[in-house]
Formats: C-alpha cells, structure tokens, sequence
C-alpha cells in the first residue's frame, strides 16, 4: 500500500487530536479531582463510585432520621424529668399530711398544693416540640390530649407509636404516649390523695404512699424506656459516622485522582503535543498560525 500525502497528513492530525484530547482529559481531572467523571473513563470504577454514593447517601438519611429522633427523646426526657419532680414533690407532701400534729386548716392547703401540682402535671404534658402534641401518641395535632376537670384527668390522644428508621431494617420508638403515662397511676394517685387531704384523713394519705411510690417508679420506667431508644440513636449514630468515613474513603480510592500525578502526566502531555504540532507543521509545511486558522 503506498503512503499519500493525504494519508500521512490525516494520521499526523489524528495523532495531534488524540493528544490534545488526552491534554484535555487531564486538565479536567486535575479542575474536578477525580479520575472518573464518566462511565467512560472506567466503567468498573464509575459503577463502584455509584454504588459508594447512593450508600452514603443513605447513610445521610439514617442520621438526619436519628438527628429528628434524638430531638424528640431529649424533650421527652425533660419534660418526663419535670412530670416526675412533681410526683415526688407530692409525696413529701403526702408525708406532711400523715404527721399527726397537722391540723385539718394545713392539710386543706396542702390538698390546695397537690390540686395545683394536677394542673400543673397536665399542662407539662400538653407541650409541644417543632409544633406538634409530645405525648398524644400518633395524634400529634391533638395540642391538648390531657385535661382537668377539677376532678379527673382524661387522655383523649392514642396509643400510635411513632418510630424512626435508623439503619437498614432497624426503626426505633421516639416517642412516649399519654395513655402509658395515665397508666402509671399517677393521676388516680394525686387525685385521691388531693381528696384525702380535703377530708382530713390522715391514715388514708398514709396508705397513699405506696400508690404514690409505685407511680414515681412507674414514671422512672417510662423515662428508662426513653433513655433506651436515645442509646440505640447514639450506638448507631456512632456506627453509621464510622461506616461513612470508610465508604468515602473507598470512594476516594475510586475516583479521585492524585493530584501531583495529574499535573505532571498533563505537562508530559502538553510537551507531546507541542512537539507533535511541530513535527505536524513541519510535515505539512504549514507554519502555527495557519496550523490554528
């Protein structure tokens, strides 16, 4: 096969293309950091990195899920903190009420107490976090699930349980109802002994004590229940934060080009070229300029 002029002057341009184009290739891996910004450039590595971001991207998920659950258990805790002060608080006063020396004036006033601290309970658990009712289970637009009467306190709210998904096949409770809290006993408690102490009857607020007690533990149990969920948001807070690092770290391996590196294959690249646009000038017998127009 003889060699035309046409020939050799085609594959001297392709040759200068390919160069120029491997010029280019370079100067955007070393303008983004990466070596893979297409599918082209390395399927493998690029179907790799893809897997590694829709991962991380989950990961994300889990924690701004953990991060809106750890919200809710923290005000959980506090206001749960500040519900069963008050049940203690009552209990000091129960035992004022047992000393024999009270007279029936002072046992009014501290029914008068105890029925400000039944006001006071429900007003606690009728708060809010982000808008939304604490502690009326599901029906969290229900803003007052407790109410008093003056003589019981109803929960109007549900049972639901509203749970966070935090990892792969792993959802967690974040939330404590009202009906778990009136079924401590609190109330029925605070309610009788209130109307011991109107009666003036000193050995019923006694025999109170116990149901007092058994309903600070029961409180204590439901905050325990809440401490447990925030361990399980912060044990796997912890895991994802570790799982994450070593997936961008595989990430990085994947696709990010050494910088270094780049720069110096993009100056060998760019010596290639402008040698081979002489040789191609010289071949051609064009000079740069007319090269370029």
């Amino acid at each position: 096969m003889r060699i035309t002029q046409s020939i050799m002057s085609r594959n001297l341009i392709q040759n200068l293309n390919l160069n120029r184009e491997t010029m280019t290739k370079l100067q955007g891996n070393a303008a983004t950091g990466k070596n893979v910004n297409s599918s082209s450039d390395d399927p493998v590595k690029f179907s790799r990195a893809a897997r590694y971001r829709k991962t991380i991207s989950q990961y994300d998920q889990y924690m701004r899920n953990i991060n809106n659950g750890l919200g809710w258990v923290d005000n959980n805790a506090i206001v749960m903190n500040e519900f069963h002060g008050l049940v203690v608080d009552a209990r000091s006063i129960a035992i004022q009420g047992t000393d024999a020396s009270q007279s029936e004036e002072t046992r009014l006033v501290l029914s008068d107490r105890i029925d400000g601290m039944i006001e006071q309970s429900v007003a606690i658990l009728n708060s809010t976090y982000l808008g939304k009712s604490v502690f009326s289970g599901t029906d969290t637009h229900n803003l007052t699930p407790f109410e008093y009467d003056g003589t019981t306190v109803t929960y109007s709210g549900n049972e639901g349980k509203m749970n966070r998904r935090i990892s792969e096949g792993m959802d967690v409770e974040i939330n404590v109802t009202g009906g778990e809290i009136a079924g401590s006993g609190v109330f029925d408690a605070l309610v009788d002994l209130r109307e011991a102490l109107s009666a003036n009857d000193a050995p019923l607020v006694a025999e109170l004590l116990d149901d007092l007690e058994q309903a600070a533990d029961n409180v204590m149990g439901l905050e325990a229940q809440n401490g447990l969920s925030r361990h399980h948001m912060e044990m796997t807070q912890t895991r994802l934060e570790t799982g994450k690092t070593n997936i961008m770290s595989f990430l990085s391996d994947a696709e990010d080009a050494d910088l270094a590196e780049t720069i110096m294959q993009y100056n060998g690249a760019e010596m290639a070229y402008e040698a081979a646009l002489q040789i191609t000038t010289k071949a051609l017998k064009l000079n740069i300029m007319d090269f370029v127009r």
